[in-house]
């Protein structure tokens, strides 16, 4: 793309930003808008927590989302790790490389392709915003160059968020349940906070259930988990 384009684009970006009220759930709305994509979501590291959603466009990228997160595994995961972007170009068909997160998506009408593209300021390391197209395969060169300005400018609305408009960025419940769920999980168990997690992960994967789910139950009370 010329410079013209990348300032074409960044002014549609902003513009859509500011229509949606502001906040990460319209900066994740501004994707699907000035890109050719269906849906969008962004995912943020957290600790503790790991890859954790923040944002999604709609129902099927929130269910994808979800099945990441409590697998620990996928390409977004994978993205932050590595900091390039990472292509799943069949959605439905080409999960191998990550078999937990695959185990995950299984029964969810999911098609088309995704692209995690990190969000990184140097060696810092923020989240991804992840893609998703109706068609399978490689996007094409103008959409990568798009999709890796997009990410810069979600990275940079990051990056600046201050005041009344970092509050509107604050944590989503689902991350502070994760939160306090490994805490409790940890204090009760005798283990560390990164054991706790781990261990909660690996319950919602054994029971098929959304890693927030069962943060929100033992925070709640109804569960707890057994020692090993």
């Amino acid at each position: 793309m010329a410079s013209s384009q990348f300032d074409q684009l960044t002014g549609q970006f902003l513009r859509a930003v500011r229509d949606a009220g502001g906040g990460l759930v319209a900066v994740c709305a501004a994707c699907v808008r000035v890109l050719p994509v269906r849906g969008a979501a962004i995912v943020l590291e957290e600790r503790d927590a790991g890859m954790q959603p923040w944002c999604a466009s709609d129902e099927l990228a929130d269910r994808v989302e979800s099945a990441q997160a409590t697998a620990g595994e996928g390409p977004a995961v994978a993205a932050v790790a590595d900091g390039m972007p990472v292509l799943l170009a069949d959605l439905g068909h080409d999960c191998e490389q990550w078999p937990g997160f695959a185990e995950a998506l299984a029964g969810l009408p999911v098609s088309g392709s995704m692209l995690a593209v990190p969000l990184r300021l140097g060696a810092i390391r923020l989240g991804a915003v992840d893609l998703y197209r109706d068609a399978v395969g490689r996007p094409g060169p103008r959409l990568m160059s798009a999709a890796l300005h997009v990410a810069d400018l979600v990275t940079a609305s990051l990056i600046l968020a201050s005041g009344g408009e970092a509050h509107r960025w604050s944590q989503p419940l689902s991350s502070q349940w994760i939160h306090q769920a490994a805490g409790m999980t940890s204090a009760q168990l005798g283990i560390g906070r990164d054991d706790a997690c781990a261990r909660l992960r690996a319950h919602a994967f054994t029971l098929s259930l959304p890693l927030v789910e069962v943060a929100r139950r033992v925070v709640d009370g109804s569960l707890r988990l057994p020692d090993e």
